[in-house]
């Protein structure tokens, strides 16, 4: 059983890759698009959007690869950063690999989930937010691992728990959010491919 609508159809697939790649190059290109301002002082990004909806619709080869192009966006933001935590993340174990597992954390969560029986929809919404706060461990980890003096140094000494309880309020908001739009495209992009299909063996 696929999960994942162009699963095994490559050209479809590289389209996927190429359309949400090219989008969240945009975003990072454009903070006034990838960022979303709230009232109340916190900033929502939506640059995991297009990793996450590409996981879902193509699978993990697709999630991967957009994820790569997400890291590889990241990395290239830190080389104009003037400094603080940004300025860490040229190093792409710390951009480009929390970015690669978050693709494939997507599509195998997704998978998982419509296996035992939840239905699409559903499956959506949750592995949309369980992988952006997996992501955000994810990204945490990595700054600790590969960059942890420095991280500590900037943070006043905290250690990677308060390091990712700091990180929680953005990243229940951001999960949210892709729980909200992911799900409601991939929603709908399955009722389409659903009908589709009913029509084709109508016929």
């Amino acid at each position: 059983m696929n999960s994942a609508l162009f699963e095994n159809n490559v050209t479809k697939k590289i389209a996927v890759i190429g359309a949400l790649g090219a989008l969240t190059v945009l975003f990072g290109l454009l903070p006034v698009i990838g960022y979303i301002r709230l009232p109340w002082g916190l900033a929502i990004t939506l640059l995991h959007i297009p990793t996450i909806l590409g996981a879902l619709i193509a699978g993990p080869v697709a999630g991967i690869g957009i994820g790569i192009i997400f890291g590889l966006t990241s990395l290239y933001q830190a080389t104009q950063s003037a400094g603080g935590l940004d300025i860490l993340f040229v190093n792409p174990l710390i951009s480009v690999l929390p970015r690669l597992l978050l693709g494939a954390t997507v599509a195998y969560l997704f998978m998982l989930l419509v296996k035992i029986r939840l239905a699409k929809p559903v499956a959506a919404v949750v592995a949309s937010v369980l992988s952006t706060l997996l992501h955000t461990i994810y990204v945490s980890l990595a700054l600790y691992i590969f960059a942890g003096s420095q991280v500590s140094q900037l943070m006043g000494g905290a250690g990677l728990g308060a390091f990712i309880l700091l990180l929680l309020p953005n990243a229940a908001t951001e999960a949210v959010t892709a729980g909200i739009i992911c799900g409601a495209v991939a929603s709908i992009l399955f009722a389409i491919h659903t009908k589709k299909s009913k029509l084709s063996q109508e016929e």
